[in-house]
């Protein structure tokens, strides 16, 4: 062996050996976080609203669309809805998005959607969550964050309509 294989040898020693000192540094860090909680990133302005979307009663079974990340996974029976209608029930961030509910023609369909409010920069609310994160991880807890949209949506028909409509998706 050559003084050139040598130095390369210690090189290689003293970089393992780093490494993994530096992986038992991170694993003790690590080991010391604790689960915060989940916290809201951006501005709440918390609603609920009640849309009635009228259809009429046929043959077919009426679809109901819901294009949301939450959403209701049945239809629910409440007598004070009028018969041939679907009321949603849903509650929502206000500074985000505003529900909509309609019969669409086109696909003959119950649709229940949000449009977007341009109210919050995107920008804005990912350096807010950067600094809940850094915050918290200085404080040794991990954090998750959550940007409300539309927390629940609730479908009610009739009982005499509910053999009438489907929650498709």
């Amino acid at each position: 062996m050559n003084k050139l294989h040598i130095i390369l040898l210690g090189v290689f020693c003293v970089g393992v050996l780093l490494c993994g000192l530096g992986t038992g540094v991170a694993f003790t860090e690590f080991s010391e976080l604790t689960y915060g909680e989940k916290q809201t990133v951006g501005k709440t302005d918390i609603r609920t609203e009640t849309i009635d979307v009228e259809y009429e009663a046929g043959e077919e079974v009426q679809d109901i669309a819901c294009w949301f990340q939450r959403k209701p996974n049945e239809v629910v029976t409440d007598k004070n809805v009028p018969l041939n209608t679907v009321r949603f029930c849903i509650t929502y961030n206000a500074q985000r998005v505003e529900p909509h509910a309609y019969w669409d023609e086109k696909d003959e369909r119950i649709v229940l959607l949000c449009h977007w409010n341009d109210t919050e920069d995107e920008i804005e609310l990912m350096m807010e969550a950067k600094d809940l994160v850094l915050q918290n991880l200085r404080e040794g807890k991990i954090i998750s964050l959550d940007v409300v949209d539309v927390e629940e949506v609730t479908i009610l028909v009739n009982p005499a309509s509910e053999e009438d409509v489907r929650l498709v998706y």
